[in-house]
């Protein structure tokens, strides 16, 4: 079948496969082929042969079958608006968009090797489709001409190679009104106005919440707060957006599409990183984000400089808020595991945490990026081997939390860093480690770890359900032990527990056997004991209790006794030379004794 160059038609492909076999042998499409519709029907395949372009005018290309790329160049040209789709992806060796109507691709994956968009022209990538371009991208048609599209049923996703290249990138806020979201700018240079800040009933009059986190203080920085000693201003030079930042963003309306503009990133970036607080559990922790309109892959092989975070299970933690559960969850480039959701892949204009152990950089190149979880900001993940998952939901706004234990360790350790949720109602749930909260733990084996405590703060009044998720073949053991109702359940034989809780309650209310044990009782207290340098740290924050603290030298010697009011974190400081102490704490709930160096910071 050939189209003559002075004929425009529509190009229907329903061969026999013995009939195109005859017609790629023949060298049909060895000319230019001008055509207003091109459509590859199931079981049939188009494959051309030194053609030196195709030519659609005011058409579509319809794949539903197999289209084998040659040298040529694909032209859209006309006034209509044209369209790629079909069921199968397309690999194209140049796609040229002249068409002054637009085109469009439908397609789950479009691959090209050069892409241009020629003046007066537009090229838009449907939501949840990609595009990879594997040679040069090229856009004469300015912003307004590439759209990268995102709606309720995901967001558009492109690869690319080339710098400086203009496009709008959508970003369609989901969830409630009034959600809090992780955002970062897939744009190099993208202004802080118009639409990004919308008016509205707030008490200042606006629609919006903008915030940065500033890691030095500690604190959340209000985009509008420009008169404190740390403000906007002082921490955040500048009216754009930083490439390769995060930031808290939340909207009063519903469901708003908000816009990025100018030139995409792309190629090596990198943004500095801090670790000068002076509050332990939250020092290092940054708010970057990712800066590409392509989702990003944590588990690369390659791309990533992350020298500077903090390793745990032998890899690198990163934090991001799901806005459904209410908290954050993490994930680990080592051992593959996440909570709440949080997979490998770091969705276009996401951002999230990463924890720094000295001030330094985090780079990344275009080699980390990917498409996939471009669509969708959180997937479920299956477990790992030797892993049990402990999630928590509730009952009256199906907020959640989760933790993860993984067995099968050299030696018992601390995992990820519990980051707790800005919502002061949603559910926390949490592993006391020595002076550490964390969401993950890291363990040798079950029969070795007969006890391990989990605590639970409800955020507010209700009815919970504990979900636990593990193989029942690699674990002899498992019982979820109530310590509030004296209730024990075998977690093998119904793996769900619902319960009722207070906020006054202890939080040191569960533990999980994995090995007999003959008191089924735990009475060690919910509190962290450490040195700051210049203090020695009892915090009761957990410990509803007041509490006798003695503390004793290596010999056993009483350097001071005190009595701690509960709910409350106490500084003490008493006059001895750098020296092990251990530092014992009692009261009706239970004790509690740690050996560790005062005043150094370590800890035993």
């Amino acid at each position: 079948m050939k189209c003559p160059c002075s004929l425009q038609r529509s190009i229907h492909l329903a061969f026999s496969p013995s009939i195109v076999v005859l017609v790629i042998v023949l060298g049909i499409l060895i000319s230019p082929v001008f055509a207003q519709q091109i459509k590859i029907n199931s079981g049939a395949w188009l494959k051309s042969s030194g053609v030196a372009y195709i030519k659609i005018n005011n058409g579509d290309l319809i794949n539903e079958g197999t289209y084998t790329k040659g040298s040529e160049t694909v032209v859209f040209s006309g006034t209509a608006t044209s369209i790629i789709s079909g069921s199968s992806n397309v690999n194209m060796n140049n796609l040229l968009v002249a068409t002054t109507g637009g085109l469009t691709t439908q397609l789950e994956l479009l691959t090209t090797n050069d892409l241009s968009i020629g003046t007066g022209s537009k090229f838009t990538v449907n939501s949840s489709t990609a595009v990879t371009v594997n040679g040069t991208l090229t856009n004469d048609a300015g912003n307004t001409g590439f759209l990268i599209k995102s709606d309720a049923t995901g967001t558009a996703s492109l690869i690319h190679n080339t710098d400086g290249i203009a496009a709008t990138v959508e970003r369609y806020i989901s969830g409630e009104q009034e959600a809090w979201h992780f955002l970062s700018s897939p744009i190099a240079i993208q202004n802080m106005d118009g639409s990004w800040l919308p008016s509205g009933t707030y008490a200042n009059g606006t629609g919006y919440d903008l915030y940065l986190w500033n890691e030095p203080n500690r604190c959340w920085i209000y985009k509008l707060n420009t008169t404190s000693t740390i403000n906007w201003n002082t921490v955040h030079p500048g009216s754009e957006f930083i490439p390769s930042r995060g930031y808290l963003y939340s909207v009063q309306a519903s469901n708003p599409t908000k816009e990025f503009a100018g030139n995409l990133n792309s190629g090596s970036l990198n943004y500095g990183l801090t670790s000068t607080s002076d509050t332990s559990n939250l020092k290092g922790f940054n708010l970057v984000g990712n800066p590409y309109p392509s989702s990003i892959d944590w588990q690369a092989f390659s791309g990533w400089s992350r020298n500077n975070l903090v390793t745990t299970g032998g890899g690198y933690d990163m934090w991001i808020w799901n806005p459904a559960a209410n908290n954050y969850g993490v994930f680990n480039s080592f051992t593959g595991i996440g909570t709440n959701s949080v997979t490998r892949y770091i969705a276009p204009m996401q951002g999230y945490f990463v924890l720094a152990a000295s001030t330094g950089i985090l780079g990344l190149n275009n080699t980390v990026r990917v498409h996939d979880g471009a669509g969708n900001w959180f997937k479920n993940s299956s477990n790992t081997a030797g892993m049990l998952s402990l999630t928590v939901q509730s009952e009256k706004d199906n907020s959640s939390d989760q933790i993860n234990l993984l067995f099968g360790f050299n030696s018992n350790q601390a995992g990820a860093t519990k980051l707790f949720s800005h919502v002061i109602s949603a559910p926390s749930l949490f592993l006391p480690i020595g002076s550490e909260y964390c969401s993950v733990q890291y363990l040798t084996k079950p029969k070795d770890n007969a006890m391990v405590p989990v605590m639970f703060k409800p955020g507010k009044d209700g009815n919970y359900t504990f979900q636990c998720d593990f193989d029942p073949y690699e674990f002899e053991i498992v019982m979820l032990e109530d310590r509030l109702t004296h209730y024990i359940q075998d977690m093998k034989t119904f793996n769900s527990y619902r319960f009722q809780s207070s906020t006054a309650d202890d939080a040191s209310r569960f533990i999980l056997h994995f090995a007999p044990d003959n008191e089924a009782t735990y009475t060690d207290l919910p509190a962290r004991i450490y040195s700051d340098g210049l203090h020695l740290i009892i915090d009761l924050s957990l410990v509803g209790n007041e509490t006798e603290a003695y503390v004793y030298d290596a010999i056993g010697r009483l350097l001071m006794q005190t009595t701690l009011q509960g709910l409350t974190l106490h500084e003490l400081t008493f006059n001895v030379k750098t020296q092990i102490v251990i530092v014992n704490l009692k009261n009706p709930q239970g004790n509690k004794s740690l050996k560790l160096i005062y005043p150094n910071k370590s800890w035993l």
